[in-house]
């Protein structure tokens, strides 16, 4: 089905209302989840992890009572993973979905990485070469990417100059981990035992991910289970919701739909035919209560990146409000920007506005873009002190990003102060 495509007689239909509440509640957001943090991101969707405090706040909005130190030791114990998934960047997966997700990042790598080795005169058995010489360093234990570098024989690293450079690849060592990690023969662990770093120390598995796992041969089967999962856990949503995430062309998004085994969903308003996995359509027929839940949010959180942006869950009224693109200096209506810079805030089910931690003092600042009743209001402050608590008690900080600095999110409280 194309973008426009009227749907067949037999589809469900649905308001965009009805299928808010339920992105609300598979999310995890209209109550905290009462499941282990494995559990939970398996359920709710991988976590992006940018090197700041945000792979927290995420978890810590759908999950009851986390403490940060609760998801550090999940993923020291490898029950959570921090590995390269869609798109080629680096998401916290639960360990059982490792071998799929690895096998797609990895077709995904393939088609760039033969063109950038063959630009970088890197032959492919000098690789494997690095690759032993890397496990047998690593049998002494952890060791960063720097470390281990040391750690290696004289000459078994080769620098690849200028050509390298040209390339993004400064070494034969990073290709060499990618490989590694790629076939579960390393994984990263967390240098300083945080995930807000992008600082990585490789380490030998106590079990290689693929042992025992099946995971299709087949590049299409493994498309369609990603497919599976992605609509499950983000469903209705549309296949080009699907090829966005998953940096897949049309073409493959569609196939992979196709071979998914999904139920056509029109959802009113949304362009094009949505789809959900068969035992999804019974709920969305049910009534759910209106949430009263409220949620302070990372500005890329999966509530909004999976749907193209915050457009579908805010209301329209505020659709020409024009803000911060994140990664640029232009800002764009915030019913059409896929990524905004600021942290939102939802009442309920809608983006109601914006957050940001004050780190002069100490406190969470928030602006609606409608005046909240007093009671309302109440509810709201009680939540960004919570939110407050947990930055300045478990984080240490709101940086939301490895460049992020103590004075970008000073600035951008300021900002929402002004509005």
């Amino acid at each position: 089905m194309t973008r426009g495509t009227v749907a067949p007689a037999a589809a469900l239909r649905i308001s965009l209302e009805r299928a808010r509440a339920h992105w609300l509640r598979t999310q995890g957001l209209a109550e905290p989840l009462a499941l282990d943090l494995e559990a939970l991101v398996a359920a709710t969707g991988w976590v992006r992890t940018l090197g700041g405090a945000d792979v927290y706040l995420a978890l810590a909005a759908r999950a009851a009572r986390m403490a940060r130190a609760d998801l550090d030791r999940a993923v020291e114990a490898s029950r959570l993973q921090v590995i390269p998934a869609v798109r080629g960047c680096i998401y916290l997966v639960p360990r059982e979905e490792v071998p799929l997700t690895l096998r797609v990042a990895e077709a995904q790598y393939r088609k760039r990485a033969e063109r950038e080795h063959a630009q970088s005169g890197i032959a492919p058995k000098e690789l494997v070469d690095v690759g032993e010489a890397v496990l047998v360093a690593l049998r002494k234990g952890a060791l960063s990417t720097d470390a281990l570098r040391k750690a290696l024989p004289a000459g078994v690293v080769r620098s690849l100059g200028a050509a390298g450079k040209k390339a993004g690849i400064s070494s034969t060592l990073p290709p060499a981990l990618r490989h590694l990690e790629f076939e579960g023969k390393v994984e990263r662990s967390l240098e300083g035992g945080r995930l807000d770093t992008e600082r990585y120390l490789w380490r030998l598995p106590a079990r290689n991910p693929f042992t025992g796992a099946k995971v299709p041969a087949e590049v299409e089967e493994r498309n369609a289970r990603l497919a599976a999962l992605f609509f499950r856990q983000f469903g209705p949503a549309t296949v080009e919701d699907f090829a966005d995430w998953a940096a897949f062309s049309q073409r493959e998004a569609k196939a992979a739909v196709a071979r998914a085994a999904l139920v056509p969903v029109e959802v009113e308003g949304l362009g094009a035919l949505a789809y959900v996995p068969e035992a999804v359509v019974t709920t969305l027929r049910e009534k759910v209560p209106q949430a009263t839940s409220v949620s302070f949010l990372p500005s890329q959180d999966l509530y909004f990146a999976a749907r193209g942006g915050p457009g579908r869950v805010t209301d329209p009224r505020h659709h020409a409000l024009q803000v911060p693109r994140w990664g640029s200096a232009k800002d764009g209506a915030l019913g059409e920007v896929a990524h905004m810079s600021l942290r939102g805030v939802l009442d309920g089910d809608r983006l109601a506005g914006f957050w940001e931690f004050d780190p002069a003092a100490g406190e969470v600042v928030f602006h609606t873009f409608e005046a909240l009743s007093p009671r309302r209001r109440k509810q709201f402050e009680a939540r960004a002190g919570e939110v407050a608590t947990f930055l300045v008690d478990e984080v240490g900080h709101a940086r939301a990003f490895t460049l992020d600095t103590d004075a970008s999110v000073a600035e951008r409280a300021a900002l929402i102060r002004s509005l």
